[in-house]
């Protein structure tokens, strides 16, 4: 797994029927202002959520605190829209943490990260031959674009499997369903991505001029 690190290990040792539970009650005191929740939630997340800002901005500590600072803050004042029957405090925060970082990366007109390759094949070497920065470039809003047009289930499970690096097993625990059914997701997600990126790269647009 690589340095973003995962986002449960301060997870406390629910089991998988009290997470649902636990996740919409806590949500529910904080969309209603309850501080002491607040503050379980920031002591819970805040680690987590400086070590992916770290990671994905080269260690660049000072944007880190940065970007850390607005998921958190983000994240109180959308969290009354987290919902339980979707996946886990902890798949949400994945995803909206993504969306600020590529947010932070265009406020301050730097590369966002690209996504791993998520259908694990060989990279085409031919595209580098040409120019390497404007191919990254476009193939980096291609990937977004395509993650961004997929239901949130399985852009989730895609997320949480090639960039943060969770397994199966972990996946299924956070998403409240079985590696079996999770397996199955993946298979969908991967199938659904491959056909958003390739009718992207068909536009000829690449999601670029586009806000």
């Amino acid at each position: 797994m690589d340095g973003s690190a995962e986002i449960s290990e301060t997870r406390p040792a629910d089991t998988t029927d009290d997470l649902p539970r636990r996740d919409a009650a806590m949500a529910r005191r904080i969309a209603s202002g309850d501080v002491a929740a607040w503050g379980a939630f920031f002591d819970q997340y805040s680690p987590w959520a400086y070590r992916f800002a770290c990671w994905h901005l080269n260690g660049n500590h000072a944007d880190a605190e940065d970007l850390c600072s607005d998921i958190l803050t983000t994240a109180a004042q959308a969290i009354k829209g987290f919902d339980p029957r979707r996946g886990t405090l902890d798949v949400w925060l994945l995803g909206l943490a993504r969306r600020r970082l590529a947010h932070f990366c265009r406020r301050h007109r730097r590369e966002c990260p690209l996504v791993p390759d998520l259908d694990s094949s060989e990279p085409n070497r031919e595209t580098s031959l040409s120019d390497p920065w404007e191919e990254a470039s476009d193939q980096r809003d291609s990937v977004n674009r395509a993650l961004a047009s997929l239901p949130q289930r399985q852009a989730a499970a895609l997320i949480g499997k090639y960039v943060t690096g969770f397994s199966v097993e972990e996946l299924a625990g956070h998403m409240q369903s079985t590696p079996k059914a999770v397996e199955s997701l993946l298979s969908r997600a991967r199938a659904a991505f491959r056909s958003a990126f390739q009718a992207l790269h068909d536009s000829g647009s690449g999601g670029k001029n586009r806000d």
